[in-house]
């Protein structure tokens, strides 16, 4: 991961989030809200910098979907942890959340231009925008 990377968040959160999970060695339940404050970064040490970038990175993942809104008429939070931390079925997070499936796939939408938005905040806070960005 040395070169920045803009990456669709849709994609990332299919494709490229358990391969980080995998190579930091943490679960994807560490990533919820309630487990952030367990997230430790492994600073020192003799880890490999894609360890440790990835570890940042999915900091940074776990901020963002702590920051999203979570309101009766924005359940972004809930969709994402389901969707992309649960492995839930789309359908089965629309039952969830109840709403038609229009609705919930604009909430989807919303809920994932909130989880960028925060995400690339995240990044530059904690100083690796130049890894990553999601567009």
């Amino acid at each position: 991961m040395s070169n920045k990377a803009v990456i669709d968040a849709k994609a990332f959160l299919k494709k490229n989030l358990y391969y980080l999970i995998n190579i930091s060695g943490h679960f994807p339940t560490d990533l919820m809200p309630a487990n952030i404050d367990n997230f430790h970064l492994r600073d020192k040490g003799n880890y490999s910098d894609d360890i440790k970038q990835a570890e940042n990175v999915l900091y940074c993942v776990a901020l963002a979907i702590r920051d999203c809104k979570e309101e009766p008429r924005k359940p972004y939070r809930t969709i994402l942890i389901d969707l992309y931390l649960k492995d839930m079925l789309n359908l089965e997070v629309q039952q969830e959340i109840g709403y038609s499936r229009s609705r919930y796939n604009a909430f989807k939408k919303q809920a994932l231009q909130d989880f960028t938005q925060r995400f690339n905040y995240y990044v530059v806070q904690e100083g690796i925008s130049s890894l990553i960005e999601l567009s």
